[in-house]
């Protein structure tokens, strides 16, 4: 397979599984208003994370602050966390899910968990355990050989 086939064709099914699954998750997190898989990305993070500040968020999802605090509003708005100051630097805020919010957050699991069982159907234990180690030699190496700008 030539460079360009190989290229079009991972470019396309990425794209492809990429798209099934927004499109899957937000059906699927709409009667909670979690709007868009970053959302609830945040939300999921927070539940995982109980007084993970706003930064470390960032670090965890690899998305820049002014991103994180738009969603983190939304989820304010919807009553799923709440902010409490630091007591020692008054900068900083510790997030916490309210009961509401992990009950969204929980369902973000199970919809995570019903999508890997679709996704996975027929393959192997082994199979998996090959795709993954296959995708995180190439994250590894577009890491190392393409760095970011």
């Amino acid at each position: 397979m030539s460079c360009k086939d190989l290229t079009r064709s991972i470019e396309t099914t990425m794209s492809s599984l990429i798209m099934s699954w927004k499109n899957y998750f937000e059906a699927k997190m709409a009667k909670y208003s979690i709007r868009t898989i970053t959302m609830g990305a945040v939300l999921f993070s927070v539940y995982k994370h109980p007084g993970v500040v706003q930064d470390d968020i960032c670090k965890m999802l690899n998305m820049d602050k002014a991103y994180v605090t738009r969603e983190l509003n939304s989820l304010s708005r919807l009553s799923y966390i709440k902010r409490e100051k630091d007591n020692i630097d008054r900068r900083k805020n510790h997030v916490y899910v309210t009961d509401a919010g992990r009950e969204a957050a929980e369902t973000i699991e199970a919809v995570r968990c019903d999508w890997s069982a679709i996704e996975f159907t027929d393959i192997s234990d082994e199979e998996k355990k090959s795709f993954l180690d296959i995708l995180n030699k190439v994250q590894a190496n577009v890491r190392d050989k393409a760095p970011m700008f």
